[in-house]
């Protein structure tokens, strides 16, 4: 079953979107046809954007539980220094650092511009870093 490892754009999306390439990715994970993962560190920054997105903490913890997704621990300060040096944006940094960390197939992100970019993606050659919508055509051509 492959992994992959959601940022916190992608979780939101499908929170705010049930129709949308995000949620149908979380569906699948729910249902358990692929193993969603994601960090603590990517849950406390979906609950710092709660009053932007317009839901409780409650319903963010629901969500991602009701969906089976897998929450590693807290992405350590000395293992996102290990690599700030090669990030675009150190914001960032913990993404990688618990995609790499968990062994995912797939790192799952909305943001073009710090994550989805090419340079970016050369950066990270053994991670697949895709869009909802690059992964599904992928799976469901």
């Amino acid at each position: 079953m492959k992994k992959m490892y959601f940022d916190a754009s992608v979780i939101i999306a499908g929170l705010l979107s049930p129709s949308g390439g995000s949620s149908a990715l979380i569906t699948l994970a729910q249902q358990n046809s692929i193993i969603g993962i994601t960090s603590q560190t990517v849950v406390e920054e979906i609950l710092s954007h709660r009053h932007k997105i317009r839901k409780m903490p409650k319903d963010i913890i629901k969500y991602i539980q009701e969906n089976n997704l897998i929450i590693r621990n807290e992405i350590l300060l000395k293992d996102i220094q290990a690599i700030s040096d090669i990030m675009i944006d150190v914001d960032d940094a913990h993404v990688f650092v618990g995609a790499m960390h968990t062994g995912t197939d797939y790192l799952v992100s909305l943001d073009k511009k710090h994550i989805l970019a090419p340079s970016v993606k050369a950066t990270f050659p053994h991670l697949h870093i895709c869009s909802p919508k690059e992964l599904l055509a992928e799976f469901f051509p």
